[in-house]
């Protein structure tokens, strides 16, 4: 853990718990703690979704307890930094593009901090209002679900990644 700590102050110059409530019980994906850049909950250890084609089965099949963090990639340009958990409201797949050979680093890391420090603001606002919320974002392509506890919901099909303007986008559905 200590790693992916140091990697994602490296990259984003903030720590890691500043911006992501890490779980205690993490493990290593790769099994070896003092090589990982990737962690995650003994469910998300089991079945780690990592790739474009496995976020519609994320979304139907990942059970509660799953969490999943930090740095992967494979190829040349499809490296992404990781955030997916599930709880009993919440499905969240981010794969956020960061460390391909042809990616700009720099400018992707701002992106990245700015993404993840509005979601999670935005996310503290919602959580005691909707019944459920799922959030993708993938390598810019994007899906949001918001269900409000009368049923009430609305879908976003676009990346909200470089622009995430979420109270903007949700504010009808959210002043109900």
């Amino acid at each position: 853990m200590k790693k992916l700590k140091s990697a994602f102050k490296d990259a984003f110059g903030v720590p890691i718990d500043q911006i992501i409530p890490l779980e205690i019980n993490l493990v290593p994906i790769d099994g070896q703690s003092d090589v990982a850049y990737l962690f995650g909950s003994p469910i998300a250890v089991e079945n780690p979704y990592l790739i474009q084609g496995a976020i519609g089965h994320f979304i139907e099949s990942s059970p509660e307890g799953y969490f999943l963090v930090g740095f992967w990639g494979h190829g040349i340009n499809s490296y992404a930094f990781y955030y997916s958990l599930v709880n009993s409201w919440k499905k969240v797949f981010f794969r956020l593009p960061y460390g391909g050979v042809y990616m700009d680093n720099e400018k992707m890391a701002k992106y990245i901090i700015a993404f993840l420090t509005l979601y999670f603001k935005f996310e503290q606002k919602i959580e005691r209002k909707v019944s459920e919320l799922i959030a993708v974002e993938s390598m810019d392509e994007g899906y949001y679900r918001i269900v409000m506890p009368d049923n009430n919901s609305m879908e976003f099909r676009k990346s909200l990644f470089t622009e995430p303007e979420f109270e903007e986008i949700f504010h009808s559905i959210l002043e109900k």
